[in-house]
């Protein structure tokens, strides 16, 4: 019953083998529900193979970020598609010595974390932060992209966790279109505000609910993409790689078939992400509501439970800022506040009407606070 989240921020990609992945991540509970999709060696070969340059070390294979510039291109040689990913670094030559990895010219830094933190129990948190710039892992077509994640353990049966995901995507050109993407092992199932994807093979049996708060309703466009003859499919071509049945059936292969595409309706030069995806029985369906929050030029969302509620904020803009910062705690229970983006150092929480306040730390690598809060107008100074 353990949940699983890998997140990602690549500050170096050492090419050949390795996957244009910057901020990736996954998903594991009782089956895998947020997967990497494709695979090495199939009947396209193996490395180096249509399949293999085209889709499965690609940008599109993993839950990751979209930026398609129509005009792209990936190799001199045209023997890479343009899936609308991450650049090939130093042309997919490996670096051959540490100075080499490190040389500007080649390419190979790809980003950098801006955060990482957890707790307030470091042996069982109830929170893992993690940022990272990752604009460099893309070609100039982007002016900047940001990834942030929040992991969340919500301690209850029904609903053992979710994880929050917050992008800024800044594009050279306003007509480049921006893609979320969410790959699953079976068919998703759009529902109002989001989707929701299962586990259905013997002994799984997990359920991953998304809920897309940005973009908005009506500048959203949620699309659906696999199935038969469209499994990895890339800018018109299905990059088939298949399995022997007989191999696939007794192997715990998760190939993938299909993904979730969330993208902008409006052509604009920046577009912001934001999508929590909680997980659960299958069986039992159960979901925490979910909403979006605006507060003094931050963003986030409120998740609230039977007895407890979870608010977490992160700046808009995705830089530090050591200005007061207001949020308000609606509803009647408790709440978990996790606040992001804050400059290092002791910030006091104050609810209004209220003479005590709470001291609360924000170091240098987290940049972050997490306190409990009763419901009611909060300020946070430094």
């Amino acid at each position: 019953d353990a949940v699983v989240a890998e997140m990602k921020i690549n500050e170096y990609n050492f090419a050949n083998h390795q996957h244009l992945d910057a901020g990736a991540f996954q998903i594991y509970y009782r089956g895998a529900l947020a997967i990497d999709s494709g695979l090495y060696s199939g009947s396209s070969g193996q490395y180096g193979s249509p399949h293999c340059r085209n889709y499965y070390g690609r940008t599109v294979a993993h839950n990751a970020l979209l930026v398609r510039d129509p005009k792209e291109a990936f190799s001199r040689k045209g023997d890479y598609g343009n899936d609308g990913g991450q650049r090939l670094p130093n042309g997919r030559s490996e670096p051959q010595t540490l100075a080499d990895l490190q040389n500007p010219e080649k390419g190979y830094r790809t980003g950098r974390v801006t955060a990482h933190g957890f707790g307030p129990d470091p042996r069982m948190p109830d929170y893992t932060l993690l940022q990272g710039d990752i604009t460099a892992a893309y070609s100039a077509k982007v002016k900047r992209v940001t990834r942030s994640f929040v992991f969340l353990n919500l301690r209850d049966k029904g609903v053992p966790a979710a994880l929050i995901v917050f992008d800024r995507v800044v594009s050279a050109d306003p007509a480049f279109r921006k893609t979320w993407l969410l790959h699953t092992q079976e068919e998703p199932r759009p529902v109002e505000g989001g989707a929701v994807a299962e586990c259905t093979r013997p002994g799984e049996g997990g359920r991953l609910r998304l809920d897309v708060l940005l973009p908005e309703a009506g500048n959203r466009e949620l699309g659906v993409v696999g199935g038969p003859g469209k499994e990895f499919w890339v800018d018109g071509t299905n990059y088939a790689n298949d399995v022997e049945p007989a191999a696939l059936k007794r192997s715990s292969m998760e190939l993938g078939a299909w993904r979730i595409e969330v993208s902008p309706k409006a052509a604009a030069a920046e577009d912001l992400f934001l999508n929590v995806m909680q997980v659960a029985d299958a069986t039992g369906g159960a979901r925490w509501s979910v909403r979006k929050l605006e507060e003094d030029g931050r963003v986030g969302c409120l998740i609230a439970g039977a007895d407890a509620s979870w608010l977490v904020l992160l700046r808009r803009d995705g830089e530090r800022s050591g200005q007061a910062a207001r949020l308000t705690v609606p509803g009647t229970q408790p709440c978990r506040v996790l606040l992001a983006d804050l400059t290092a150092g002791a910030w006091k929480a104050q609810r209004a009407g209220e003479a005590a306040a709470l001291t609360l730390q924000a170091d240098e690598a987290s940049g972050a606070v997490w306190f409990d809060a009763q419901p009611g107008d909060w300020t946070l100074c430094l």
